[in-house]
């Protein structure tokens, strides 16, 4: 897949930004030496998935130094002392990504239920499971993340526990440039931060309608309010974050692009950033993503929720209607006094093509099969599931149009790109002994990569008829729940070695990592002080730091969670 930096940062943040978080840094957050002492591995220590595998799933370890272990291995049942499998290691296999020569343990053969390690010599794995429902609890944990990122309301202590706190940023914000004052109340923080963007918004949003459609999950245990009154708890939590994107359409159809602070808050609870909410100006990627994710949820909604169904339709019109009148408009930038992420996108053919074949899904409007075909050999081909390029999300729905033939020229394109984009990810996969489809660079928020990566292999899967892509997938699993370079279960609260201090607010109000949000990881660009000074040297595959500090390694995003909710779906 193309390599695109996922950051929600701009590029070029431009000075004012760079100040604001240097000062963030220096002033609000404790320092590396002032955190407590971090659990480390070694440099031998068999990497392995620490929350473990389904029985039927391909199960593989790595070997970090090739040469630290006797050329057999066996996996013990940590319960009896048993030996539950030998075998032997794969030959050595150059990483220059990881700085490793790597070696490769499989497993696969073992199905049996029950609590392992694998061990060579005097080396081990962290200990993992093998069964069914392996992943259950995690799938939970990061759904319920978005809950616990719900702005604008009280999250009481029976649902949010440790991270309840009152109301927060509620109240008229100010649409920038003018006087007028305007109701944008609800929707989620979207990352380590309080604001609250359409563009990574609708990309969470995506994910989740898919996990929903694509696989039929089905839930009504999150332990959301809403739990038990007759909507699945996912369409709830979609629902609390489109109910928000209304409030931020414009009456000619245009949709703001974010609603922030001017500057980024300290480490404080929500409730306490009492400064003025900024609207900022309309965009066409916002508007594009609006357009799509509103044209989704006008079907999946139909049934429960006829009246809301019909809303979100009419808003996903109006704001083709913006669109098509306002092609060629330039990319957002952010206002001269707002330094809170940028999420600036100069080229938004993708999300025109989204936009169309969304629309084209819902309507089977002739209008909206011309504009799919129009965008598609530009925008069809921008690939991406992030925030920036979002054209896969665009392939998807045009290869789950019924409205459409199989031997239909659109749908022939998008199957085409669908298994290009897959061949592309795939050598890099079955390259890196970790599973990542990386070479040697991991760039702001690779761990949203993978997931994204891992979640469209189990999609092609039913889509292109190749069961071996499931398999696959297993891989990308793997490597963000600790089968990596750095040794880490990248999700919070999960594996044997997690992070811990987490770049979120609330975590660091708390000193206590929130449960079940999955870290940007591994960023060989070093894009924060910290990880200069802490990670500069290091192989592309090790740049990431379990520190407060570092924002480009160890942040968390509501839309790197919601493809690790998709990619779970689609193994369990």
């Amino acid at each position: 897949m193309k390599k695109r930096a996922p950051s929600r940062f701009p590029r070029r943040r431009g000075l004012a930004l760079a100040l604001a978080l240097l000062l963030a840094a220096l002033t609000m957050i404790p320092a590396l030496a002032e955190q407590e002492e971090m659990t480390t591995v070694t440099d031998t220590t068999i990497r392995v998935n620490q929350l473990g595998f389904l029985p039927g799933a391909i199960k593989t370890a790595v070997l970090p130094d090739a040469e630290a272990a006797a050329d057999s291995f066996r996996v013990v049942n940590v319960q009896t002392g048993e030996t539950a499998f030998e075998g032997q290691w794969s030959a050595p296999v150059d990483n220059p990504g990881a700085g490793e020569v790597n070696r490769v343990a499989d497993f696969t053969a073992l199905s049996g239920p029950g609590r392992y390690r694998v061990l060579s010599g005097d080396l081990a794995s962290p200990e993992f499971d093998v069964g069914e429902g392996v992943y259950d609890e995690l799938f939970t944990a990061t759904i319920k993340m978005l809950y616990l990122q719900r702005c604008c309301v009280e999250l009481d202590e029976e649902h949010a526990g440790t991270y309840a706190h009152p109301v927060c940023h509620s109240g008229p914000a100010i649409v920038y440039g003018t006087d007028e004052k305007i109701d944008v109340d609800g929707g989620w923080h979207d990352a380590g931060d309080y604001g609250r963007y359409i563009v990574s918004g609708a990309k969470t949003v995506a994910d989740i309608l898919l996990t929903y459609e694509a696989y039929g999950v089905r839930s009504d245990a999150i332990g959301i309010p809403e739990s038990g009154d007759g909507l699945d708890d996912l369409l709830q939590e979609v629902k609390f974050e489109l109910d928000w994107m209304l409030k931020m359409q414009r009456a000619d159809g245009g949709v703001y692009h974010k609603v922030t602070g001017a500057g980024f808050p300290g480490f404080l609870m929500p409730e306490k950033e009492i400064g003025d909410m900024i609207v900022s100006p309309v965009s066409n990627a916002a508007t594009g993503d609006f357009a799509a994710v509103m044209a989704w949820a006008s079907r999946v909604y139909a049934a429960d929720w006829p009246e809301e169904a019909a809303h979100y339709l009419e808003a996903a019109e109006l704001a083709w209607s913006y669109l098509d009148a306002h092609r060629g408009d330039p990319g957002f930038k952010n206002p001269p006094d707002v330094v809170t992420g940028e999420y600036g996108d100069e080229h938004d053919a993708d999300e025109y093509f989204w936009a169309a074949a969304e629309l084209l899904k819902a309507t089977g409007k002739d209008v909206y099969r011309q504009a799919a075909s129009e965008f598609m050999e530009d925008g069809g081909k921008r690939r991406g599931m992030g925030w920036e390029d979002v054209g896969t999300y665009g392939i998807l729905a045009v290869l789950t149009d019924d409205g459409l033939s199989e031997d239909d020229a659109l749908r022939q394109a998008a199957k085409a790109e669908l298994q290009s984009t897959l061949d592309d990810a795939l050598k890099l996969i079955k390259a890196n002994p970790y599973g990542a489809d990386r070479e040697m660079t991991y760039e702001w928020g690779s761990n949203m990569g993978v997931a994204n990566t891992g979640a469209l292999l189990t999609l092609g899967a039913g889509l292109l008829g190749d069961d071996s892509l499931k398999a696959r997938a297993q891989h990308s699993l793997d490597y963000l729940l600790g089968r990596n370079a750095t040794g880490y279960c990248f999700v919070t609260g999960f594996g044997t070695l997690s992070p811990k201090h987490p770049h979120h607010r609330p975590s660091g109000a708390r000193h206590q990592a929130m449960p079940g949000m999955l870290v940007g990881g591994p960023n060989n660009g070093l894009n924060d002080p910290t990880a200069m000074s802490v990670l500069r040297g290091k192989a592309p595959a090790k740049c990431y730091v379990d520190n407060l500090n570092s924002y480009s390694t160890n942040e968390i995003c509501v839309y790197w969670n919601s493809p690790l909710t998709l990619l779970l779906a689609g193994i369990k």
